[in-house]
């Protein structure tokens, strides 16, 4: 009973120096926001300009609806390098779908279902194949972007019914409705997370995979489960990104996505060695992932300091993450 008790009680100090430090990253982060948002304006008032920051908010939510279904997965312990290439797929399917008169919530959800479908046979090839998830990720990459030139010939999908576009030019209030569906998700994820066995159980897979098989943790399902919630999150994000652009474009997605999004992920304080983080941090990334783009170009800097300045950022992300592991072992022992 006595080692019961002290064991809950050493957890239950570890999720405090957890919640502590993840605190004060996402706060770390904002006050980064601030201190971009003061830089660039300085350079360039027209950064604060409402339809500006509007800009900033709507390329934003590409980020994080993607991150919301990569988030869950690497905290669950997987990887998911082919979610560029599943954005694009998204979107297309759901022109396609469109312009052959569908009604918008048939091709919508026939969107996010391609990229479902995509997650699943990921999870399949990394657990039956036994292939690495990095391998495997990176394999559907191209497959799928591959397929995605061949489908449409390389050229973009128009014109798209006004209907649908409203659904992502469209705002109540000032407020962009694709903002709102972030919001909305994000609340969704952040309930999974946090305050389901589900989010429990995800938080155990990556934590320690070992730990939770001896545990009896159906970790094949889990792990499919995870897989295609980061399909379908990127799916979902193309066809939001269709709606806001007018087309389904073939060159929307992406390397350059796919490691925006994983970068998002990591600076909002998810863990590449899986089990820690949380949404609200995601949303904080992308968040900073959108103004320092935003930024750069409002102030005129060219554009491959944005690289730069991504990459600095992503390794001082894992820095921070293997200090913050260091921490919570430290205090474990």
């Amino acid at each position: 009973m006595a080692s019961e008790q002290a064991e809950h009680q050493s957890s239950t100090a570890s999720q405090g120096v957890l919640s502590t430090l993840m605190l004060r990253q996402e706060t770390t982060l904002l006050a980064v926001i601030v201190a971009i948002g003061i830089v660039a304006t300085l350079r360039n008032p027209a950064f604060l300009n409402p339809a500006n920051l509007t800009d900033i908010a709507r390329a934003a939510v590409i980020y994080f609806v993607m991150g919301c279904g990569a988030s869950l997965l690497m905290i669950g312990g997987g990887l998911d390098f082919s979610v560029g290439a599943v954005f694009t797929l998204g979107g297309i399917i759901c022109a396609w779908l469109l312009v052959w008169g569908a009604p918008w919530p048939l091709a919508v959800l026939a969107g996010v279902a391609a990229g479902a479908a995509v997650g699943y046979v990921n999870s399949m090839i990394i657990e039956r194949l036994h292939v690495p998830p990095i391998i495997a990720t990176l394999g559907t990459f191209f497959i799928v972007g591959g397929l995605c030139v061949q489908f449409t010939g390389g050229e973009d999908i128009v014109p798209l019914p006004e209907t649908f576009q409203a659904l992502g030019q469209g705002a109540v209030l000032g407020i962009p409705y694709i903002v709102l569906y972030a919001v909305a998700l994000g609340l969704l994820f952040w309930f999974l997370l946090e305050q389901t066995p589900f989010g429990v159980e995800t938080r155990a897979l990556g934590g320690n995979r070992k730990a939770a098989i001896a545990n009896g943790l159906k970790v094949n399902r889990l792990d499919t489960i995870l897989y295609v919630t980061a399909g379908a999150t990127a799916g979902l994000a193309g066809v939001i990104y269709a709606a806001r652009v007018g087309s389904g474009q073939v060159a929307a997605g992406g390397p350059s996505v796919t490691l925006s999004v994983v970068t998002a992920v990591l600076i909002g304080g998810i863990s590449l060695l899986g089990g820690l983080g949380t949404i609200t941090g995601v949303a904080v990334g992308a968040l900073l992932l959108s103004a320092i783009d935003n930024a750069l170009i409002v102030a005129s800097v060219p554009p491959q300091y944005n690289s730069i300045i991504i990459g600095a950022i992503l390794i001082c992300a894992v820095a921070v993450d293997h200090m913050r592991r260091e921490r919570l072992y430290k205090r474990r022992r």
